[in-house]
């Protein structure tokens, strides 16, 4: 053992005093070179850099352990007498050292590899990231800064114009979607959001390099997939296709690269499902309606993308996409091949009614179209498109014999429909009227017609129509049948979902009433069909009932549990593993304490069963999705208190409102707005787009939650894969709740 304390405290001091402040600046500038806010987050959770006790990480710890034993060297502690003239023991304080250097010096060599690694060269750290990536569990938060900090890579890569870096995150991400796709999952975040950075990078950059990364962006392939295999895309999905595209919308190339991308989507993903008959007819019905309605939603989508290129006057992008074929003789697979197909999109984009429970200027916005003043200009735009698409008809040219683009084959036997038809016949040919008089769109389009020629068309359509309505049924009466049974399913939903949220009700009839904090959920009027309420018409699925559902859910299942958001008093984000060790920490051994968990999943409540606070939570419902995996915290007695309050005279006078629940002082009624009696009301509530088949709906009633002034509620969210939440707390930020006042 001879020299060997002197080469101990050589190296330890070589390693303290000079080695680690060096690297430690080095440590600090991890992430510059890529402009990356995760990747020292990444770096944090390597061995030996991770913490374990508070801000100390491992390599620290063993710094510290290691200058403890010098304690034994600097202070000669003779050995117990039954241990004398033991040479371990006797040599014990020399071997502690020699053993605590050496693992030092072992870590510590592990530590400068580390931080070469991320200094190193971008394409070796990249690798390394995805491998570290693949290997995490999912519900680990490290995995979600690492997916972050690759998608830094990826918009270094551009920026620098990285050609080395390419095909890593070409392959990393073809796996990611994939693995997502195949099990009809929605993608996180993240891998939604890189799509839309990368098109927005290479628009901000010359990008001459990295064409294939931006390629699989702006066509949409990570999102949709290239499988001849139907592939459900999921609601999440369409949004950031929408808001890729509006951010691709003024540049040819991206735009080709999304259409001839969703085209052969469409040819072989969704190509319509042959009909298999057997004795009691149609057996596959449910796979050829299933298929049919995800044609439907992605042909609307590319509508859509024909009214922006409109409202942007690109012009060269709609002649490409009106052009485009991938086949001989030509096929246009994303675009009407009759006249009824044309009409019945243009109906369905005009009629506000058919997306009554998801507005089009909500599912695709336009840029600077995004208030009340204007929103009715993205269907108009939209209507625009699909009257180009009318115009293209007379340019055609026919291929078979029987092929004749210009005439409507069958319209629809539905009445509403033709109601629809009939209403819009003067807005559709308004609209082509203003395609025929934009001299610069027909040019670039090269579509040399006869104005009259397509107008004359609507005087015989319109002749075509009102022959199949039977104008008896527009004076048909308001059946009270039916206008009872609205009344009693409209009374009975609302009701029910005000009871659902009775177990989180104040027992206490407290008087400290926080007057910022009460928040009220109020009823609703609204135009609807009227054949809907006629007898002899056609009849209408859920009638009685959808308005009341809408209510429900839009209304009570999203407000009522969000007044717990508002009324919060401590807000912490904890890992999802960490939920039982974090209402430990909150609860501690406080009493009368419950839980509220809010759209709890199963993995969630897995770990709830299993643990002392199950029979604690109080789970409700939520339409809120921000909500997933929330918990709030609190005593019995800071729980909300519920008033159903009285209607004011004067409105239960002016519809003339009957009461159809007295415990919630609910109120409905169904007015024909067409009497005479009514045209003050009709002067109110029409507009100029509506005719005399309408009446007005109304379920009214008010309901009030109050909260005390001095509460205690917590509110302890969960990570999500699938969410952005933000940085998560650690245990040790979290605080005790209170006892009782």
């Amino acid at each position: 053992m001879k020299y060997i304390i002197e080469i101990c405290v050589a190296i330890d001091i070589a390693i303290l005093g000079i080695a680690y402040p060096i690297l430690i600046d080095k440590i600090s500038n991890i992430g510059q070179k890529y402009n990356s806010e995760y990747l020292p987050n990444v770096f944090e959770s390597e061995y030996p850099d991770k913490k374990i006790i508070g801000r100390i990480s491992i390599l620290q710890i063993i710094l510290i352990f290691t200058l403890i034993s010098f304690v034994f060297q600097i202070f000669s502690f003779a050995p117990i007498k039954c241990f004398e003239n033991n040479s371990l023991i006797e040599n014990s304080a020399d071997i502690l050292v020699f053993i605590f250097t050496v693992f030092l010096t072992f870590t510590f060599f592990l530590w400068v590899n580390k931080i070469m690694l991320y200094q190193g060269k971008a394409s070796e750290l990249l690798k390394y990231l995805i491998i570290k990536h693949n290997t995490t569990e999912n519900d680990d938060q490290s995995k979600t800064y690492l997916l972050k900090t690759i998608n830094e890579f990826s918009l270094y890569a551009i920026e620098k114009q990285d050609i080395h870096l390419q095909e890593s995150l070409l392959d990393f991400y073809f796996k990611q979607f994939q693995e997502y796709r195949n099990k009809e999952l929605e993608y996180p975040f993240d891998l939604y959001n890189i799509t839309y950075e990368i098109i927005q990078t290479g628009i901000n950059n010359s990008n001459t390099k990295l064409k294939a990364l931006e390629h699989r962006a702006s066509s949409g392939n990570w999102l949709i997939g290239e499988s001849f295999q139907f592939s459900k895309i999921q609601p999440n999905t369409y949004k950031w296709l929408w808001r890729n595209l509006v951010l691709s919308s003024s540049y040819n190339k991206l735009i080709s690269n999304y259409w001839s991308s969703s085209s052969q989507y469409f040819n072989y993903s969704l190509q319509n499902v042959m009909p298999e008959y057997d004795e009691k007819g149609i057996k596959n019905i449910d796979e050829i309606n299933k298929v049919e309605k995800e044609r439907n939603m992605f042909l609307e989508l590319n509508y859509a993308l024909g009214g922006l290129l409109y409202y942007k006057s690109n012009y060269q992008s709609i002649k490409y996409i009106l052009s485009f074929s991938q086949t001989q003789p030509p096929s246009y697979p994303l675009l009407p091949q009759t006249m009824d197909e044309i009409f019945y999109w243009f109906n369905h984009f005009s009629n506000e009614f058919k997306t009554l429970d998801e507005p089009i200027d909500y599912k695709f916005y336009f840029p600077e179209l995004d208030n009340l003043g204007t929103s009715r200009n993205i269907s108009h735009n939209i209507c625009l498109y699909i009257s180009i698409l009318f115009v293209r008809q007379f340019t055609q040219n026919t291929i078979y014999i029987y092929q004749n683009f210009k005439i409507f084959h069958n319209l629809t036997d539905e009445l509403q429909e033709l109601y629809s038809y009939n209403d819009r016949l003067p807005y559709f040919k308004n609209c082509i009227t203003t395609i025929l008089d934009n001299g610069k769109l027909l040019e670039v389009l090269n579509y040399k017609i006869k104005k009259d020629e397509v107008l004359d068309i609507f005087e015989e359509l319109s002749n075509r129509i009102k022959e199949k309505i039977d104008l008896t049924k527009l004076n048909a009466p308001i059946s009270t049948e039916k206008v009872s049974q609205f009344a009693n399913v409209s009374a009975d939903i609302i009701s029910k979902a005000f009871d659902e949220y009775k177990i989180i009700q104040n027992e206490e009839n407290f008087e400290n009433i926080d007057e910022k904090m009460i928040s009220s959920i109020n009823g609703e009027l609204i135009l609807s069909s009227k054949s809907s309420f006629t007898e002899n018409d056609i009849p209408h699925l859920n009638f009685d009932s959808v308005y009341a559902h809408h209510i429900a859910n839009n209304k009570i299942k999203y407000f009522l549990p969000n007044s717990f958001l508002i009324a919060r008093t401590e807000k912490y984000l904890i890992e999802r593993k960490q939920l039982i060790e974090g209402l430990e920490k909150i609860i501690g051994d406080v009493e009368n304490i419950i839980i509220v968990g809010i759209r709890i999943n199963y993995e969630t409540r897995e770990l709830i069963n299993n643990s002392k606070y199950k029979s604690q939570i109080i789970e409700i419902a939520s339409t809120n999705n921000y909500l997933t995996d929330t918990f709030f915290v609190l005593n019995k007695i800071d729980l909300p208190k519920f008033e159903s309050k009285e209607l004011l005279a004067k409105e239960i006078e002016k519809f003339n409102l009957k009461e159809v629940n007295t415990e919630y002082k609910i109120y409905t009624n169904v007015i024909d707005i067409n009497l005479p009696e009514n045209k003050i009301l009709k002067d109110e509530y029409i507009t100029s787009d509506d005719e005399e088949l309408k009446v007005l709906l109304l379920i009214s009633f008010i309901f009030l939650i109050k909260w005390k002034k001095n509460r205690q509620v917590v509110m302890l969210s969960l990570t999500s894969p699938f969410q952005e939440r933000g940085i998560a707390n650690k245990i040790e930020d979290l605080k005790q709740i209170t006892a009782s006042r």
